[in-house]
């Protein structure tokens, strides 16, 4: 997994960069076929804006954007929350396509 942090139209430290990569890193944890992983931290008049960029290795494209006026710190955590919501909903399609929870909803098992 390769994981690109950058920021636009404001300066953001080391440390929350390293901040906003170990929150990322997890989202390994919840799905394994994560490929690229794009980080965009703004500034855009007075909100804070994160938005995260996954693509996976079969072929699906998840944005997260979450624009937050108190601090870079919440909108990275919304933003991830939002990011692990749209893994789980994916993750749940790809293993249920037309498999036994599929089939016992259409009365077949």
């Amino acid at each position: 997994m390769r994981i690109t942090i950058t920021a636009k139209h404001v300066k953001v430290t080391d440390k929350m960069k390293d901040y906003a990569r170990e929150k990322i890193e997890r989202l390994e944890r919840y799905f394994d076929r994560i490929a690229n992983i794009s980080v965009i931290l703004d500034q855009h008049k007075l909100d804070y804006v994160c938005e995260i960029n996954i693509s996976t290795d079969i072929h699906h494209q998840l944005t997260a954007v979450v624009h937050d006026r108190e601090d870079m710190h919440a909108a990275v955590d919304l933003c991830m929350d939002k990011a692990h919501r749209q893994l789980a909903k994916l993750k749940e399609k790809l293993k249920g396509h037309k498999g036994v929870t599929k089939r016992q909803k259409l009365g077949r098992d």
